[in-house]
């Protein structure tokens, strides 16, 4: 007798599910190193955070390093896929030579701590600086009349035999534009302008801008760039840009 056999197939499915949900958070770029730079003033630059889980990402403490240092940060709560600003303000103050300051946050995503690095290195001697000088050190583009004042002028001497190629290490979220040569031939001194974007013009800031040369130990240098605005407007003066 020839029996029938019913063979049955049981098929699972298996859906993945992720283990690491929820907010999680990155720092592309966690140090900026100023690097030389004088003393007694204001040095910024903007890091950015990211927001890569799949919930939202809350920062819950910032924590400056110093009382040199501001972090004030663009948004504190960030959805999947966003992105917010941490500004850091470092006041260079009586510093002398190396220094290191490590700000840090804390988020929902971990207890752990989220540092970030700034390095500089502060001249007490500019004018003596190798491989190159920066004149005048602190770049100002103040207004206390009602002419508008929007442009200023520095030298950037080269003060090697060979020739170096200049490059902005940071120049995004400024109030100002820099304008630089890309080559400054051996001994010889090019200019660099600085212009005060126009939504800037009736505002007062203390901000930097880094440069970067081909020399060997590729050298950086910050330029602090301020801008103090003290002026009353009369009635039916205009103002003139240069």
């Amino acid at each position: 007798m020839i029996r029938n056999t019913l063979l049955t197939v049981l098929v699972v499915v298996v859906v993945p599910v992720s283990i690491a949900a929820g907010p999680k958070v990155e720092v592309p770029e966690s140090t900026i190193d100023f690097g030389k730079t004088v003393q007694k003033a204001v040095l910024t630059h903007s890091f950015w955070i990211k927001s890569t889980g799949d919930d939202t990402l809350r920062i819950m403490k910032i924590e400056p390093g110093c009382g040199c240092t501001q972090a004030p940060l663009a948004d504190s709560v960030l959805a999947p896929g966003d992105s917010t600003t941490f500004k850091i303000i470092f006041s260079t103050g009586r510093f002398v030579g190396h220094v290191a300051k490590s700000p840090y946050f804390i988020t929902n995503a971990s207890a752990d701590k989220v540092y970030l690095k700034i390095l500089a290195e502060l001249e007490t001697e500019p004018q003596s600086s190798r491989p190159v000088v920066i004149n005048p050190p602190v770049v100002d583009v103040s207004q206390f009349g009602e002419r508008t004042r929007r442009r200023a002028r520095f030298l950037i001497e080269n003060r090697t035999d060979n020739d170096l190629n200049v490059s902005v290490v940071d120049s995004s979220l400024k109030s100002f534009k820099v304008e630089i040569p890309k080559r400054i031939k051996a001994g010889e001194a090019a200019a660099g302008l600085i212009s005060v974007c126009k939504e800037a013009v009736e505002t007062s800031f203390e901000e930097s801008i880094t440069l970067e040369f081909d020399d060997p130990a590729r050298s950086r240098y910050s330029i602090p760039i301020k801008r103090m605005y003290r002026i009353k407007k009369k009635a039916g003066s205009p103002a003139s840009n240069r």
